[in-house]
């Protein structure tokens, strides 16, 4: 049951490959229940009208995937691998109605280390060339501040994190994998099986978490 009260900050990439691969349960189980997300990562409240480039990161995602099994230009199989994800994905609606993940409100002095992360300018002092996206930048300040986990496979967000808080706690998407594997919650077979599926969706971490045990 949920405390209402997250034990993690998980970011878009994070929470999305694990809806995609449908083991999100699995990623509920490694950080604990609810995990916390920004209103930007995914927003319960928002209206079906809203505008695609307006959505939360997650109901943006599941509006394309929405798309491209309807567009006539992708064959039967990529229609059909296209609303599977779109159901995979919306499952966070359920997750969210079950207090299996809470959205966080940035607070003033959150929504100011997001705009430092996010300014053209202000971000090299974190050491970054570039600006985070809006939704890393509201999960590095949401983690920091509340002292939470972060859980995300952004480099340039976890650079930002080392700057702030060096020794603070994070995951990435193999760590979790491994982690898994030597909790018992799943074999290194399918650790790696899982972490090749993602790939296979898009992820882009090229090395498996068990490299000498290959996917079945």
């Amino acid at each position: 049951m949920s405390s209402g009260s997250p034990d993690s900050v998980v970011d878009t990439v994070v929470l999305r490959y694990f809806l995609l691969v449908d083991e999100i349960e699995l990623l509920v189980e490694l950080l604990g229940s609810p995990l916390g997300v920004p209103r930007i990562v995914f927003d319960p409240e928002e209206d079906e009208d809203v505008p695609a480039s307006a959505r939360s990161e997650i109901r943006r995602s599941v509006a394309y995937q929405q798309a491209a099994s309807r567009d006539p230009a992708r064959d039967e199989e990529a229609r059909a691998t296209a609303l599977r994800n779109a159901t995979r994905l919306a499952g966070v609606t359920e997750l969210h109605a079950a207090g299996r993940i809470v959205t966080l409100d940035l607070t003033d002095a959150e929504l100011a280390t997001v705009g430092r992360l996010t300014s053209p300018t202000g971000c090299a002092a974190f050491g970054l060339t570039f600006p985070l996206d809006a939704g890393e930048a509201a999960c590095v300040a949401m983690a920091v501040a509340r002292s939470l986990p972060l859980a995300t496979d952004d480099g340039d967000a976890l650079r930002a994190l080392h700057v702030i808080a060096p020794r603070h706690p994070y995951e990435r998407i193999r760590k979790l994998l491994m982690r898994a594997a030597t909790d018992g919650r799943v074999t290194r077979r399918q650790a790696n099986e899982i972490h090749d599926e993602m790939r296979r969706l898009g992820f882009w971490d090229t090395h498996a978490p068990f490299p000498g045990e290959a996917p079945g």
